[in-house]
Formats: C-alpha cells, sequence, structure tokens
C-alpha cells in the first residue's frame, strides 16, 4: 500500500470524488461543510454563486484614492463608465481602473502572475524564494514525498493565479495535503507547494525601482465574547466590513481550509467558543485582513533587503510592484533573517497602503503613481503628498 492509500478513508473518497471539475466543485462544498456545519456552508455557497456577480464596492474606496491624488497635483478627474477614471492636467492625460494603471503591459503582467517560474528567474538570479516543488495536480505523489521529508509546514498554491486565491498555508500531514490540493486544483492544474516561510508579510511598492512605501500586513484575527462561536464571530466581522465598505475597501472573511488549519493549529475549530478578550488570528495568508490589521512602516529597513526586492521587480520588468517577502526582522537581509521573496505583484492593490491602523499618516502613494502617469507637467499646486 503507497503512502497515498493510507489516508484517512473519508479524505480518499473526497479526494477520488475530486477527478473531475464537477466533482471537484461538490468535493470542496462537503469538505467545507464537514467542518464548519451545513449552514455556514450553505450561505457561502449561495455567496459565492450571488457575491461574485455583484458588483463590488471597490470604486468609491478608488475614487477617493484617485482624487486625493488628481487634487494634490492640480488634475481634473473625470469619471467614465464602468469604473473607469480619466485624469488630466496640462495637456496630458491618463486613464485608470482601480488599481489598474497604464504602466505595465499586459504580457509583463501575465509573466509576473506565473509563480513557479517567477520563482525560477529569481532563485537564478540569487534572491531568495521558498524552497518549493511544482506538480501537476492529479500526481500528488512528489508533492507528498516533499511534505514527508519536511520542514512543515508548507503552503500549496495555484501556479497561475494571484490575489491568495485557493492558496493554503499550514499544510502539516497527508491529509492536509490531499484536502489543499483539492481546493487549489480548483483554480489550475499545475500547482506548487513550498516550504512555510517563519516571518511577518511585508508588502514593498516600488515605482521604476523607487521605493514608495512599505506595509507590515498582519492576519485577519476576531477577539472571542465569552458567548459566540468562531463562525459566528467571523460573520459579526463581515457585517461590521460591510457597514464601511464606502470607505475601507470591502474584503469578505471566509473560513476555508487555511482558516482551519490556521484554527486546528491552536486546538481550536470554527465552531469553539473563544473566552471574552481573546483575540487569535484565523489565517495564515492575509489577503483577507482588513485595515486594522495593516500597519504602515516607518522604522528603517535594510538597505539590502530593499536592494533585494527592487532586483526582484526589475527582473520581470514590472514597473509599478508590489513585492511580498516574509521576514522575523527588517533590518536585515533576507539571507540573514531566513525571509524570502514569496511574489511579485504587477498592478498591485493601492489600497492596502490607505487602508491601514494610523490611516492618517498612511502613505498616499497614488500621487507619485499619477505623477508619473501624467508626466512631471501634472506636478503644478495642489498638496504636498505625505
Amino acid at each position: 500500500m503507497t503512502e497515498l492509500e493510507q489516508a484517512p478513508p473519508l479524505i480518499m473518497a473526497v479526494d477520488a470524488l475530486g477527478r473531475t471539475r464537477l466533482g471537484r466543485e461538490l468535493a470542496f462544498r462537503f469538505d467545507l461543510a464537514r467542518s464548519v456545519g451545513a449552514r455556514y456552508a450553505w450561505r457561502r455557497f449561495r455567496y459565492d454563486v450571488t457575491g461574485a456577480r455583484r458588483r463590488g464596492p471597490f470604486d468609491p474606496v478608488y475614487r477617493a484614492i484617485w482624487r486625493d491624488a488628481a487634487d494634490a497635483l492640480g488634475a481634473e478627474l473625470v469619471e467614465l463608465p464602468a469604473g473607469l477614471f480619466e485624469l488630466r492636467a496640462n495637456g496630458a492625460s491618463t486613464r485608470v481602473w482601480r488599481h489598474c494603471v497604464m504602466l505595465d503591459d499586459a504580457v509583463t503582467l501575465r509573466f509576473a502572475m506565473q509563480k513557479a517560474l517567477v520563482h525560477e528567474r529569481l532563485s537564478a538570479c540569487a534572491l531568495p524564494v521558498p524552497e518549493h516543488l511544482v506538480f501537476d495536480a492529479p500526481d500528488l505523489s512528489r508533492a507528498a514525498e516533499f511534505l514527508r521529508l519536511g520542514p512543515t509546514p508548507c503552503v500549496l498554491k495555484p501556479v497561475g493565479d494571484g490575489g491568495g486565491s485557493g492558496v493554503t498555508a499550514g499544510v502539516r500531514t497527508l491529509a492536509h495535503l490531499m484536502r489543499a490540493r483539492l481546493r487549489a486544483w480548483r483554480t489550475d492544474e499545475h500547482l506548487m507547494i513550498e516550504r512555510q516561510v517563519t516571518g511577518e508579510n511585508y508588502r514593498l511598492m516600488f515605482l521604476d525601482g523607487e521605493l514608495l512605501d512599505v506595509v507590515r500586513r498582519g492576519p485577519p484575527k476576531v477577539t472571542g465574547d465569552g458567548r459566540s462561536t468562531i463562525v459566528e464571530l467571523v460573520e459579526a466581522e463581515n457585517a461590521r466590513r460591510a457597514a464601511r465598505a464606502a470607505q475601507v475597501l470591502f474584503w469578505r472573511l471566509d473560513i476555508d481550509l487555511d482558516c482551519i488549519f490556521t484554527l486546528e493549529s491552536l486546538g481550536l475549530t470554527p465552531a469553539s467558543v473563544l473566552p471574552a478578550g481573546r483575540t487569535v488570528a484565523l489565517k495564515t495568508v492575509v489577503n483577507q485582513n482588513t485595515a486594522e490589521d495593516n500597519e504602515t512602516v516607518h522604522a528603517p529597513v535594510s538597505e539590502h533587503l530593499v536592494g533585494q526586492a527592487r532586483a526582484a521587480a526589475e527582473l520581470l520588468g514590472v514597473r509599478l510592484a508590489g513585492v511580498d517577502v516574509i521576514t522575523t526582522d527588517l533590518t536585515k537581509p533576507l539571507s540573514r533573517s531566513g525571509g524570502a521573496i514569496i511574489e511579485v505583484n504587477g498592478t498591485p492593490g493601492l489600497s492596502y497602503h490607505y487602508d491601514v491602523r494610523d490611516r492618517a499618516n498612511a502613505t498616499r502613494v497614488a500621487i507619485p503613481i499619477l505623477k508619473s502617469l501624467l508626466g512631471a507637467s501634472a506636478a503644478v499646486g495642489g498638496r504636498p503628498a505625505h
């Protein structure tokens, strides 16, 4: 009997169901329901079906970001259909859509999304990336061996998608791996497993090699009240986020495998009731966090670390880049802290830099970006950038 055949029978049955596209979707829903309960799983299904088709509350947030930048540079902001904005100054003009701007071409952005290719290129240039293995979703044997050899935990992710979609951290066991494979396989046939790097997650934003901002991005959290289950706390948090969606970009906090594995490592489940005042991190992946979880970094950052992140963006040819690194110490090069570059994002989200705990002192990154888009002639009058 192979190692894969020794997995728990229920996991084997769910895994077997996932051999077709429809089967993967059904297996994913069943796996979620058995972990969080049928009621939450049904509400999650309804949201996934209807919420994905509903226009998100991105436009008010990005309208405020681009209007602030336009005012600072004395530019005119013109609203166009479909959430587009045109910005004009001194005969120059540019168009933006949310965080998408006219700097990097579509091929460069597509290239940057290919995680395995990016890891390969960075590693070849001696830039630190996590130890990793790329494999085809139908054959889990090599990934199982990678996991067995350790150290764990590991992270499983689709090779060609972004925004944290289908990414599961905290993979420690074969059963974890099989469940995470099923989730990621819904997104991509080609998957990657990598060693989970110890430390905090930072986003470094570069524009043509200039460092604009550094943000520490913490995991999403909930605080217990002594009565509510974690599922109920998550639903209350989503209601709180939705109520201020016009001011802070709304990210729905979902209970997924990353959440389930994170809670499991703490001896908790989604049905656990947290004591009043106890705060726990729900996930390792930070994409569904909120403003209170983000912090602008004003302390010194190692020039060597900044140079490594800058080199990663330049190697891929991305002019506007959000380079994600994980490290235990920003004052040291990644090679000394044991940190790594985990992703280079083209068209990085601007809201991360505005939606921070100390919003009054956030770095207004859209101002230098707009100045670059319009050219030096746009820098007339207006308010100075922070």
